[in-house]
């Protein structure tokens, strides 16, 4: 398996592999972020792709936090259902991981609640569970989502980073 970072080239592969994750996982949670624009959205360019024999498997993607220039947050993570069990999601954390630690920043992630799987990988890599909330905007069936505030293990412990719009869960 290779990382390496996203180019244009890539773009076709990953919008089949993200239609694929959203049939599977409801990731992303509206149909209509299954697109181009959605993948490049707000992560200042800097998004990874994993590869395995060729082909692309697996995305992640960062962007400085609006709460806090000096801190990263995951905006997209996701692997193709086939590729699933082989390592490409933990390669892709690591690569985040260590590019947040060579700049010498915090790195967040949200996830909502129902994506238990997603949520196993945090914790087993050491992420922590530091808040959450209720997001403002509603989902497919009219509900509005329970998002999961995590922090990785690499993070100034005394860091904390107030991040998410919507209501507090806690």
């Amino acid at each position: 398996m290779e990382i390496r970072l996203r180019t244009d080239a890539d773009m076709p592969a990953l919008l089949a592999a993200l239609k694929a994750t959203h049939e599977v996982d409801t990731y992303p949670v509206l149909p209509n972020h299954v697109t181009k624009e959605w993948l490049l959205e707000g992560d200042d360019g800097m998004a990874w792709v994993a590869e395995h024999d060729g082909d692309v498997v697996g995305h992640i993607a960062v962007a400085t936090t609006e709460e806090d220039p000096d801190s990263l947050s995951v905006h997209r993570l996701f692997v193709r259902p086939g590729a699933r069990g082989q390592g490409v999601a933990s390669a892709l954390l690591t690569t985040v991981e260590t590019y947040s630690k060579v700049l010498g920043q915090d790195l967040f992630l949200e996830v909502l609640s129902h994506n238990v799987e997603a949520i196993r990988l945090y914790e087993s890599r050491g992420w922590k569970r530091v808040g959450g909330y209720v997001a403002v905007w509603t989902g497919p069936e009219g509900t509005h989502p329970d998002i999961n505030i995590y922090a990785s293990p690499h993070n100034d412990a005394s860091h904390v980073l107030d991040v998410g719009a919507g209501r507090p869960t806690e």
